[in-house]
């Protein structure tokens, strides 16, 4: 029974990990003291519906979402020159922070902090694994 089991359930397994996409990286931009994220990919992927998400990164507590906004039948962002706009005020500086571009097919993320150095605020990426801005 379990030399019949294996030919059937192994090849199942390896077409669910396959079709299991990751998620690609998001670009974040600081314009006009909002957050401007795109995904920079060159495919057209035409209007969708998606939502955008941010959330503080604490690796003791469950991922909490701290800002979310929908966005129906609308051109998904893949250029900087038509991102989408998460204002300043919503995040705190220098915390880390998650920042999601979920569609049903895909999933764009990035780990960013906000820094404030006198009137100017500047975007870090963070390295996968860290919760610290520095």
């Amino acid at each position: 029974m379990k030399k019949l089991i294996y030919p059937i359930f192994l090849p199942i397994l390896f077409v669910l990990s396959a079709c299991e996409e990751q998620s690609k990286d998001l670009n974040i931009e600081i314009k006009k003291d909002q957050l401007c994220i795109f995904t920079n990919k060159p495919k057209n992927y035409g209007k969708d519906n998606f939502l955008v998400h941010i959330g503080k990164i604490d690796f003791s507590k469950e991922y909490k979402s701290e800002y979310e906004k929908a966005y129906a039948k609308t051109i998904l962002p893949v250029e900087e020159s038509n991102c989408v706009y998460i204002p300043l005020s919503k995040i705190k500086k220098d915390t880390p922070y998650k920042v999601t571009l979920s569609t049903i097919n895909s999933s764009f993320s990035a780990h960013i902090c906000v820094q404030q150095e006198g009137s100017q605020s500047s975007l870090k990426y963070l390295e996968a694994g860290k919760d610290v801005c520095k």
